[in-house]
């Protein structure tokens, strides 16, 4: 009798521990499954919150830019010499 008493607590004590495991697997996965739906969110705000109002004004700019030609004061620009410094100055950075 004493042997059956042993023999049904370690199965016991056995399935206990595989269903502990399972469980802690199963508590992981969710846990990660939690951080990525927050790094989504985060990347969807930052793509709101940053990257599309830079793109719209990226995209003023080139407009603005573009319409220079046709400006009165075309040959004579104070806002196209300062875009040239500019672009030279980066241009000496980057092959440095």
């Amino acid at each position: 009798m004493e042997i059956i008493l042993n023999f049904i607590l370690a199965l016991t004590t056995l399935l206990g521990g595989m269903g502990w495991l399972v469980e802690r697997r199963k508590h992981k996965a969710e846990g990660e499954k939690a951080e990525l739906d927050v790094s989504v969110i985060y990347v969807k705000e930052f793509e709101k919150h940053i990257v599309e109002p830079l793109k719209e004004e990226i995209q003023k700019n080139r407009n603005a830019i573009s319409m220079m030609v046709y400006c009165s004061k075309y040959p004579d620009c104070p806002v196209m010499s300062q875009l040239q410094e500019n672009n030279l100055s980066n241009s000496q950075k980057m092959s440095v």
